[in-house]
């Protein structure tokens, strides 16, 4: 089972051309990777998603990559806004459920379990409600989408949401905003080795614990001017 696919597979997959696969690939639509070399490469839990996402039939290959019903809380005023929110997710694949702030939010994150909190943030720093997420043991560990103004982005994402966004919100910019948010942390790539830069040699342990063993003292070569003992 493959973890991440080549351009050339996801467009097997999807049933659709090369050049479209990489046309959504540069609209930020579908997510990708690159490899050291600069090639693209496609995790399997995003092709996945995006075929959930946008109503393809989802390959036998990719069974399981995605599961099947993933929750979000909508924390916000009641209101438009958060009832777009709702059906937009909806739309997404989600399972969608909305709170108002304070216990209310409490109450529907124990009760809902969401696999995402998606906070109309009310403030810069995310008010109250963001504060009370991030000091709660269990509630800390579901990542929060921040949806507000474009200057408060760098103040949400400080005070501990994992993505912020500027509203309004398309629903394409939602949904992928919803994916990061839940994505697993990239792991970071070994750093190389400096390029003719041999590693260290040490002494082999085994020759210098003999030699302790053995009472030797160290001798250097002829060349060194000392001689070597009988």
């Amino acid at each position: 089972m493959n973890s991440y696919y080549t351009t050339h597979d996801a467009a097997r997959l999807l049933g659709v051309s090369l050049p479209t696969v990489v046309n959504w690939i540069k609209a930020r639509r579908l997510r990708c990777h690159r490899t050291p070399g600069g090639h693209r490469r496609i995790a399997r839990e995003d092709l996945a998603a995006f075929m959930l996402r946008h109503g393809f039939p989802v390959s036998a290959e990719l069974e399981g990559a995605v599961p099947e019903e993933r929750k979000a809380l909508v924390v916000g005023e009641l209101g438009p806004a958060r009832e777009g929110t709702v059906r937009q997710l909806a739309r997404a694949g989600w399972v969608a459920d909305a709170a108002s702030p304070g216990f209310a939010a409490g109450a529907a994150l124990a009760r809902f379990t969401p696999h995402l909190v998606v906070l109309l943030a009310p403030a810069a720093d995310g008010g109250e409600t963001l504060a009370a997420l991030r000091a709660d043991r269990e509630a800390g560990q579901t990542p929060v989408l921040a949806i507000g103004h474009a200057d408060w982005q760098g103040g949400l994402l400080a005070a501990g949401a994992k993505v912020a966004i500027a509203r309004p919100v398309s629903p394409e910019a939602l949904a992928d905003a919803a994916e990061q948010a839940v994505a697993p942390p990239e792991r970071p790539a070994a750093s190389p080795r400096p390029a003719g830069r041999p590693p260290a040699r040490t002494a082999a342990p085994a020759a210098r614990d003999r030699g302790a063993r053995d009472g030797a003292a160290p001798t250097q070569s002829r060349r060194g001017g000392r001689r070597r003992p009988d």
